[in-house]
């Protein structure tokens, strides 16, 4: 999440999923609602985020839009020469970290190599569960149907995922997932986990669902070994379709919209400010108040030891305008 300013005007945009039932979870959002009390609009990349966000801050819907990520779609084109059906190479690049299913894969991947000895494994990505991977791998000795290469620079995905045919995504929570658009942009079938806001990331012909458990991850990847192998689905149109979805210029314009919008928003009084900090709850109300009250301080003293006339000016970003 991030958060641009204009003045006293702010846009924040919000990737993550977050829970309510944690203490840590109760704390975030309490943070989070405090955070986002005075600004002028958030955005999120999919309705689940959209749903998560007005949940956690109490936010007005109507001062939360959607607008998902983009992508390249020039630097993720497909192999000239499509690798062959008999090998089927299945593609992961994450972090491997438990909330981005890496338990899942390394107790998933035996089970399909024991039954589809056509497959092979590319991994990509780096996290506290690599070593589990490396351990699965010689504990079920498939060195030579397994392959761990690590981190990788964002320039080397698509080169990496040229490499396969299906792409396997076994998060269990995930707000967008940018990677799916990555690999369906290469022309590979998807395979993911049903949750957060992925279902809303691709059409169902480019993607075979599952629920974040092992037997139902086993499941969807015979399925889309299948559906390749009985030619039942056309990945090659995949790129187009994915660039037309996601074209940056289409996103920097529904962007560009909504910072407007906010630009064109009267600015709130310093007394209606700390009134909408107060209305925040009968505790925290106070402690926010206290807080913007310290920070009024702090930036009062700090513009008598640095004045802003003697702090130079960056110079203005060129802007293009876009038609409306």
């Amino acid at each position: 999440m991030h958060a641009n300013t204009m003045g006293l005007k702010t846009v924040f945009t919000d990737h993550s999923l977050f829970g309510f039932a944690t203490v840590g979870s109760i704390l975030g959002n309490k943070l989070l609602k405090f955070t986002l009390t005075d600004v002028g609009h958030v955005i999120c990349v999919s309705n689940t985020c959209k749903e998560n966000t007005v949940l956690r801050a109490s936010l007005e819907p109507s001062s939360v839009s959607v607008i998902p990520n983009a992508v390249v779609a020039e630097d993720f084109k497909p192999a000239q020469n499509r690798p062959s059906l008999s090998t089927i190479t299945i593609v992961v690049i994450s972090r491997l970290f438990p909330n981005k299913g890496a338990d899942l894969l390394t107790a998933i991947i035996p089970r399909i190599c024991l039954n589809h000895p056509e497959i092979r494994f590319l991994v990509a990505g780096d996290g506290p569960k690599f070593i589990d991977l490396e351990q699965m791998r010689e504990r079920y000795q498939l060195q030579d149907r397994v392959e761990l290469i690590g981190s990788i620079r964002h320039e080397q995905v698509r080169d990496v995922m040229v490499r396969g045919q299906i792409y396997l995504h076994p998060s269990l929570t995930e707000a967008f997932g940018t990677v799916l658009v990555e690999a369906a942009s290469c022309g590979l079938l998807v395979v993911t986990t049903n949750v957060g806001g992925i279902p809303e990331v691709l059409p169902s012909k480019m993607t075979v669902f599952a629920n974040p458990e092992e037997d139902s991850l086993v499941d969807a990847v015979n399925t889309a070994v299948g559906k390749l192998k009985k030619s039942t689905v056309d990945t090659s149109s995949f790129h187009n379709e994915t660039k037309e979805m996601y074209d940056w210029s289409d996103i920097a314009i529904r962007t560009e919209k909504v910072y407007d919008r906010v630009y064109d928003q009267e600015n709130l009084t310093l007394i209606n400010r700390l009134i909408k900090y107060y209305n925040c709850g009968s505790w925290a109300g106070i402690l926010f108040v206290l807080c913007i009250v310290v920070d009024i301080f702090l930036l009062r003293v700090l513009d008598c030891c640095w004045p802003k006339g003697s702090i130079d000016k960056a110079k203005k970003w060129p802007h293009k305008y876009y038609a409306h």
